[in-house]
């Protein structure tokens, strides 16, 4: 679900996430399914250099913008599904391997998890930190509007739990942490947020006018208003995983 987390997003936990991975002070950090740029933009600021592996164009072109809007020359990218990349690709564009691996929101469209995993842990000498939501099933009414775009049943998404047991048995000791995420984002074009929302639902090709009418009556459905304007709430329990190669 990259797209409930992008750059313009208030998050009250984003800052914790962020701490968390600056606290070993890393030089390069690899950025999984990087999306808008939600991590590896604040990273950057404070890094050597960011590899973001994004897999949607759309999402990559922003990211670039928004670096460069922020004038920052020190993120560079990989536009492939993570599954995709190499460890040689990984280790050349960084010149080394990377002292922090990041995956924010991405691990549910991963369909090998051993090896993914394996594959962060031979390209890193420092910490690696997994954050994904703890429930899926929790929202009935994205699941009904997956269903509806795709007509197809959602497929079942690892949860927190099963993440942990994956690491497990290929020999990781991972920490969790479970964190409470409160998330707003300001709507000024209904269209745009509708873009943004395409990649994290429709498995392939352009949305139709059905598929746009039902992800805006989707939103609909969560967009409020106040003294500002218009606003997108997203509340959620988060789960930290983290572990040090």
């Amino acid at each position: 679900m990259a797209s409930k987390y992008d750059d313009d997003i208030v998050s009250s936990n984003r800052s914790r996430f962020i701490e968390k991975i600056e606290q070993h002070e890393p030089e390069t950090i690899l950025d999984i399914g990087a999306g808008t740029g939600v991590f590896a933009i604040p990273l950057a600021q404070n890094a050597k250099r960011v590899v973001a592996v994004e897999p949607s164009p759309g999402m990559l072109d922003i990211l670039l913008k928004k670096a460069e809007d922020a004038g920052l020359s020190n993120i560079k990218w990989i536009n492939k599904r993570w599954e995709e990349t190499s460890i040689d690709e990984l280790l050349d564009i960084n010149e080394g391997m990377y002292d922090a691996v990041v995956c924010s929101h991405a691990l549910y469209y991963i369909t090998d998890l051993h090896q993914s995993f394996r594959k962060m842990n031979d390209v890193s000498k420092g910490h690696i930190h997994l954050f994904v939501l703890t429930d899926h099933a929790s929202d009935a009414a994205y699941t009904k509007l997956w269903e509806r775009l795709n007509n197809t049943p959602m497929p079942p998404y690892p949860d927190h739990s099963c993440l942990y047991m994956v690491l497990r048995e290929i020999g990781m000791h991972p920490d969790i942490e479970m964190l409470d995420t409160y998330a707003k984002k300001c709507v000024t074009d209904m269209d745009e947020l509708v873009d943004q929302w395409k990649d994290s639902l429709v498995q392939e090709g352009d949305l139709s006018d059905d598929q746009r009418d039902a992800i805006r009556e989707y939103l609909a459905g969560t967009i409020k208003e106040d003294g500002t304007g218009l606003f997108w709430e997203w509340q959620s329990k988060d789960a930290c995983i983290h572990w040090k190669t």
